[in-house]
């Protein structure tokens, strides 16, 4: 019978990669998923909601800029103010309108690229992919760790790039 000599870097390799998916799999059982992607999701609508409430509040701005440019032409017309004042006010009036145009413009592309029922879906699938795993791939390797440090002993130190999420 033959016996594989495993060399005794392949141990220390081996060694590590079960420290490390230890430690994820510990974490793992630690956070609860369906908490945590319903939080993200309340936070998500919150977004939403928010932004929306902005928009709206815009677009009221943009209506009272436009009925004042409207003033301005009746004031004009009927002799109450002077063709230069009318340019002056017309050119601060389109320029606030033109910042919240800008802004309005913002808001609603935030808002069409965070479709929310979508996103949690990838994010959910992605993440339950994720953290069902049972080998430590060199992508798993790359996303999760930092950087390794070994002490003169031999003992690894992993630094990983996540600490323990809290949920609120």
């Amino acid at each position: 019978m033959e016996k594989k000599l495993v060399p005794p870097t392949q141990y220390k390799e081996d060694f590590l990669k079960e420290t490390i998916l230890n430690d994820i799999k510990s974490l793992i059982h630690q956070i609860d998923k369906e908490q945590y992607i319903k939080k993200m999701e309340r936070k998500s609508k919150s977004t939403k909601s928010d932004s929306q409430k902005k928009t709206d509040t815009i677009n009221k701005k943009i209506d009272v800029l436009k009925n004042r440019k409207r003033r301005y032409i009746n004031l004009l017309a009927d002799g109450i103010i002077t063709n230069e004042e009318y340019q002056e006010s017309i050119e601060a009036t389109n320029k606030d309108l033109t910042e919240l145009m800008e802004q309005k413009n913002e808001l609603l592309s935030l808002m069409e690229s965070e479709d929310v029922i979508e996103t949690i879906e990838k994010l959910k699938k992605e993440l339950l992919q994720f953290l069902n795993f049972d080998e430590l791939t060199e992508d798993i390797l790359h996303r999760l760790i930092n950087r390794i440090e070994v002490k003169e002993d031999g003992t690894p130190i992993i630094h990983y790039r996540f600490t323990t999420p809290k949920i609120e």
